[in-house]
């Protein structure tokens, strides 16, 4: 019995002593934590990191059974070797409590999590080296290594968290990305249970900053932070994004937030011009007048894509579907964009000229008038080949209807294949005046002067159209084609085609034309006043050749040959494209007798833009000072003979012109 009674004595000795020790160890924890706590967090976090950890400012732990106060100033984590900044996150205060209790259990349980002005730098120089990467983790996506679909339930529940007056910095030379994020306000917390019902409170960002040098401003809110426990819920999220006139609207739920694995939201996108995209997504897109267009956002994996979107651009209407893959090196867009309507005027952009549209922003009007106002015909707006090396695309567009005022075009089908720097629009085809005009042109961005290749060729191209809606439409028929081989280099297409060597050539054979142009072109009062009078006649085609070398930037006339059964029409053309100067000859020579026929060549010179049509001064002049002499030796009447052609111009050899032009 005694025994008995000195064993159970032992026993309740032996816990009396391992409480006791459990209380001392909890008061020396108490009195000490404030050291042990330092301890742990320099020392081995540091370890841990391989980066150095600090608590320069003073560390408070207030101890309650029900809630824990910490409060730490001056927390800082060094930046990786060979970065600017000494270090990658600096806190100025941090204040939080947690349930030292669920710790017993091993939970980890946080009130109130308060983060005062933090600042925080990412950058990536290249896909291998970046500043968040720890020996502690096997690669640098933390993410992946810490929150696993088994290991999520250990993330430790959060009631709430602040964040005041933070920065956050994000540098990514690969992508030339450059974002500095200055945030207002952060506020999130878990799900509270209020009468039997669950009531997410959600988070909310307010901020703005700079993206590629342009200023920005963010206001963001979202689900719970309890939802980003659960991998499998959706998590909802509505951003607004406003960049200059550009602004982006998101409105939708998210898959698995932590990783962004899955995303299906509306999305919206409203701005001065496609280009400013440029600095959002890297993607690289003409200018072009304002725009709205939506669709849905999606993702899947690395894919990001815009589906079923449509909207308008400038007059015309765009709509299609996107896909934009960020999971390599480089992004890679492919697009198939669809137009019922094209305004030829929203087309601009692609060579370098501004939106000529009633819709375009004050400053797009003010750049369209200088371009009116310049001398200059050709666009010597430079291209930016950093933005072509930056993503590589696929995109197909096609327009049903182009609408271009004078121009009798139908419709397009243009693919953009960009790869590494070099851009293919191929095929490039054009339906224009019922024929087609397609073919190659290849623009080399690799290079920072960019070569240029152009490869066309016209394909049955209707006479009449040209003519459409004019007097000489029914008297107008036939079929032309040809081809126009270039290679230039310039950063613009000003440039490009100053610098250019290569061969145009249009050919026609068979067909009329108004004869009261051919005979108008030869000056021929007799024929041409009766067709001015009264109902204009045709004469038939035999052929017609233009034939043209081009030699840096020179393109001069080989052949420029027009017979038809009532003249022949010969011609000569010179055009400087450096300096956008023009020099041509129009002669035409009658095969039938006439009378009251100048025979006076017609020239073109001066500014390609504004060139001056007239007539052979020394020609007109000879055959003046003759009508003057016969009227003045003979009679009146006889001055008129000066102006009779006797009508002796022969047929040219179409066959020989046709096969020279072709076998260029």
């Amino acid at each position: 019995m005694s025994f008995e009674r000195i064993r159970r004595h032992k026993i309740a000795s032996s816990i009396g002593a391992l409480v006791l020790l459990l209380l001392i160890v909890v008061a020396l924890v108490i009195i000490f934590s404030e050291t042990l706590v330092r301890m742990l967090v320099e020392d081995r976090g540091s370890k841990s990191l391989g980066r150095e950890l600090r608590i320069d400012g003073p560390l408070n732990i207030d101890w309650h059974w029900a809630f824990t106060e910490i409060h730490a100033e001056k927390i800082r984590l060094g930046n990786a070797p060979g970065y600017k900044e000494p270090n990658m996150v600096e806190v100025e205060s941090l204040d939080l409590t947690f349930k030292p209790l669920k710790l017993l259990v091993g939970k980890l349980e946080f009130g109130v999590i308060t983060i005062n002005k933090p600042v925080i730098v990412l950058e990536r120089k290249s896909f291998d080296d970046n500043n968040w990467s720890f020996p502690v983790f096997s690669s640098a996506d933390v993410v992946e290594e810490t929150v696993t679909p088994d290991d999520r339930h250990n993330i430790p529940l959060i009631e709430r968290l602040e964040l005041k007056d933070g920065q956050f910095t994000y540098r990514d030379a690969p992508k030339q990305l450059n974002l500095k994020l200055k945030l207002d306000s952060v506020s999130g917390s878990g799900g509270e249970k209020q009468a039997g019902k669950n009531r997410e409170n959600g988070f909310t960002v307010k901020g703005d900053g700079t993206l590629q040098g342009k200023k920005f401003s963010l206001d963001a809110s979202g689900g719970s932070l309890e939802t980003l426990r659960d991998s499998n819920a959706d998590f909802p999220l509505r951003f607004n994004l406003v960049m200059g006139a550009t602004q982006v609207t998101v409105n939708g739920t998210f898959k698995d937030p932590l990783k962004f694995s899955g995303a299906n939201a509306s999305l919206k996108i409203v701005g001065d011009s496609l280009a400013d995209i440029f600095y959002l997504t890297a993607i690289p897109l003409p200018p072009t007048p304002p725009y709205t267009l939506e669709g849905q956002l999606t993702k899947v994996g690395n894919v990001w894509g815009y589906q079923k979107f449509s909207g308008k651009v400038g007059g015309s209407d765009l709509s299609g579907s996107l896909s934009y893959d960020v999971g390599g090196k480089r992004g890679f867009l492919k697009a198939n964009l669809f137009s019922n309507v094209l305004n030829s005027a929203d087309l601009g952009g692609f060579i370098g000229l501004s939106p000529d549209v009633e819709n375009a922003t004050p400053e797009q009007k003010e750049e369209s008038a200088k371009k009116k106002a310049s001398p200059k015909l050709i666009p010597d707006v430079p291209l930016k080949v950093e933005r072509l090396r930056a993503t590589d695309m696929d995109v197909t567009l096609i327009a049903k209807e182009i609408n271009a005022p004078n121009l009798p075009f139908k419709g397009m089908e243009v693919r953009f294949d960009l790869k590494d720097g070099l851009l293919k629009l191929n095929p490039f085809k054009v339906v224009l005046a019922d024929g087609t005009v397609e073919g190659i042109i290849e623009v080399d961005a690799r290079q920072d002067v960019p070569p240029m290749n152009v490869n066309l060729t016209m394909h049955k191209l209707s006479l009449t159209q040209f003519f459409a809606n004019t007097r000489f439409e029914s008297t107008t028929k036939g079929l032309f084609g040809g081809k126009i081989n270039l290679k230039g280099t310039g950063a613009s297409l000003s440039d490009v085609l100053g610098t250019s060597n290569g061969d145009m050539a249009i050919i026609m054979a068979g067909g009329q034309i108004s004869q009261l142009l051919i005979e108008a072109s030869d000056i021929d009062i007799g024929q041409a006043l009766p067709l001015f009078l009264g109902k204009d006649k045709s004469t038939t085609i035999r052929c017609g050749v233009m034939d043209f070398d081009v030699k840096d930037g020179m393109l001069n006339s080989k052949t420029v040959v027009l017979d038809t059964n009532d003249s022949l029409l010969v011609g000569r053309v010179g055009v400087d494209l450096k300096r956008e100067k023009i020099n041509a000859r129009l002669d035409a020579k009658p095969k039938d007798n006439s009378i009251l026929s100048a025979r006076i060549p017609i020239t073109l010179s001066g500014d390609l833009k504004s060139p001056s049509i007239g007539l052979d001064t020394k020609r007109a002049s000879a055959r003046g000072a003759a009508a003057i002499a016969l009227g003045t030796f003979l009679t009146p009447f006889a001055a008129i003979l000066a102006f009779i052609e006797t009508g002796d111009a022969k047929h040219a050899d179409c066959r020989a012109l046709i096969t020279a032009a072709e076998a260029k």
